[in-house]
């Protein structure tokens, strides 16, 4: 698993990175939606909100808070 970068700073590129690759997860589930694979597709979600509250915590927001994905 990555880590955030350690000078408490939230960098740019390091939370593009995480927005790209939760954008690509959305494509995945949705591919693996047409598909029909249960368990894959529960496997991509959980991920996917990892990714996502990993997103909201570097940008300070609050549980409940949407985060502009």
């Amino acid at each position: 698993m990555r880590t955030k970068p350690s000078d408490g700073a939230v960098s740019q590129p390091y939370l593009r990175k995480l927005i790209r690759e939760h954008r690509l997860l959305d494509r995945r589930i949705d591919t693996t939606k047409a598909i029909g694979s249960a368990e894959k597709l529960k496997d991509l979600k959980r991920l996917r909100l990892r990714l996502k509250d990993r997103i909201a915590a570097l940008l300070g927001n609050t549980p409940g808070r949407s985060v502009p994905l």
